[in-house]
């Protein structure tokens, strides 16, 4: 496997922000529509930063707990704050880097704009294609 393939050539462009008084029935559909695993919360302010939810966190905080979809918003399941990497990461550090936080996901930047998100799954799938 060539160690120079880069965040930026396995990231996701096609990520989801929300904001967090989103409801999770509402953020189920768009992550359907959109074939997303995840969405990343916007921040509230400046001085905020980003949050994610996952389906994980869906199944784990509201349908273990019996909770309504159309009640839970997404700021109340969601972790904060998200992981990041460069977009010039070399895949196996990311790799290493989300594994080391027990996480599957992190949002990719550049020039301090946020340009797509990684997933582990992503990652093990670019590379056993290699």
């Amino acid at each position: 496997m060539d160690e120079k393939i880069l965040v930026r050539d396995v990231m996701m462009p096609n990520f989801t922000k929300m904001e967090g008084v989103t409801k999770v029935d509402e953020a189920l559909l768009v992550m359907k529509e959109k074939k997303v695993n995840a969405v990343l919360i916007e921040p509230r302010n400046d001085s905020d930063v980003f949050g994610i939810a996952t389906l994980k966190d869906i199944a784990r905080k509201v349908i273990a707990h019996n909770r309504n979809l159309h009640e839970v918003h997404l700021y109340e399941i969601m972790s904060k704050p998200v992981l990041s990497v460069s977009s010039e990461m070399p895949l196996p550090y990311a790799a290493r880097f989300l594994t080391n936080f027990n996480v599957s996901y992190a949002m990719v930047y550049d020039n301090n704009d946020v340009i797509g998100m990684i997933s582990l799954n992503g990652i093990v799938t670019k590379w056993a294609l290699e």
